[in-house]
């Protein structure tokens, strides 16, 4: 990628410390919804804002199966993390999982092809702890609320949980499937859970 192109990427410059949700220049510190109430993950780190190109390329991904944008994706993902990573490193990468109709339909879960990619680069070890057992309307159709019913009992813990993980996905919304997740191994002995996410909406609901 060319300087040029490299500089125009919608990059997260300004953002909540813990969800990473886009913020003005003139605020600083947490984000309204997290000053109410901190998550229970410790920290989303997002490289793009959900804004063209990124928003164009994502869906290319998903719905047009057309994986290979995640090749160079993954790869400014993990450059970003490494500037702005502090403290331990994960013990292991877990891609939030599909359900596996889904993703025969599909023919592959972006989250797991990033996760790879990334555990490539940073040297982290996958693991597919997580299984999603129940079919689920998309998410993006759905306000706050019936996106947090849309998930109840959807998701299952299958295997054991490191002590630290970072839960690896696409795109974080309103955080819910990242909540609801991080709360399932917190259940099963997870000490510490951090989103990685290629890119994060502008707003949280």
């Amino acid at each position: 990628m060319c300087e040029g192109c490299h500089a125009d990427l919608p990059w997260l410059i300004h953002s909540c410390p813990r969800c990473a949700l886009p913020l003005p220049r003139h605020l600083s510190g947490l984000c309204l919804q997290c000053r109410h109430e901190l998550p229970l993950f410790d920290r989303v780190q997002a490289a793009f804002t959900y804004s063209f190109p990124v928003s164009e390329l994502i869906p290319v991904i998903k719905y047009q199966r057309q994986p290979a944008h995640l090749g160079w994706l993954a790869a400014v993902l993990g450059d970003f993390i490494l500037q702005r990573h502090e403290g331990q490193w994960p013990d292991a990468l877990v891609p939030v999982p599909m359900h596996r109709f889904s993703q025969i339909n599909r023919g592959y879960n972006q989250a797991e092809l990033l996760a790879q990619r990334l555990g490539k680069q940073l040297q982290i070890p996958l693991n597919a702890c997580l299984h999603k057992h129940r079919r689920t309307p998309k998410q993006m159709s759905l306000s706050l609320e019936d996106r947090r019913h849309n998930l109840q009992g959807a998701f299952a813990v299958r295997s054991a949980v490191p002590e630290h993980v970072a839960l690896v996905d696409d795109v974080m919304t309103t955080g819910t499937t990242a909540s609801t997740l991080t709360r399932l191994l917190l259940e099963r002995g997870c000490k510490q859970v951090d989103i990685w996410v290629l890119a994060r909406t502008p707003e949280n609901h």
